[in-house]
Formats: structure tokens, C-alpha cells, sequence
């Protein structure tokens, strides 16, 4: 199955540390060509109340997202 991963590259979620997670989750598609689609969009809408970074998985909105978080839920998808 595909993983369709949307990042959000909000002021916030940026400030929280996406750019990272974003070249994390770069790293892992490497490893699975064709498996998982990365996207930025500009503000998946959900930045506040301490939710930062957030991240879409297939529909899915995941906050408080780490790169750990986010890899072992697409690994589920992928696998």
C-alpha cells in the first residue's frame, strides 16, 4: 500500500522541527522507492494548543508528530 505523507511547513510546525522530520522521512522513502509520496503543504490547520509539527498519513492527522512516530506508522502502511 502507498503512504501518502503530507508535512505541514507552517511557521509553527517549522519552528517545532518538521525540516528535520522531513529529511528523515526523505531517508525512509529511499528505502521503499514507490512505497511512500511525501507532499509540504503550507497548514494542515492544526498548529494550535501544542500540537506542532503535525503530519497527514493517508487522511490520518498525526500531531505532536517525531520522526519515530511518524516512521514507525508508515512502516505499518508500507510493509
Amino acid at each position: 500500500m502507498l503512504a501518502n505523507v503530507k508535512i505541514c511547513m507552517g511557521t509553527h510546525c517549522t519552528m517545532m522541527g518538521n525540516l528535520n522530520l522531513q529529511e528523515s522521512l526523505e531517508d525512509l522513502q529511499l528505502e521503499y522507492p514507490g512505497k511512500i509520496e511525501i507532499k509540504a503543504v503550507k497548514c494542515l490547520k492544526f498548529c494550535e494548543d501544542n500540537k506542532a509539527p503535525v503530519v497527514e498519513l493517508n487522511g490520518k492527522i498525526i500531531t505532536n508528530a517525531s520522526a519515530e512516530k511518524i516512521i514507525s506508522e508508515i512502516l505499518e502502511v508500507v510493509r
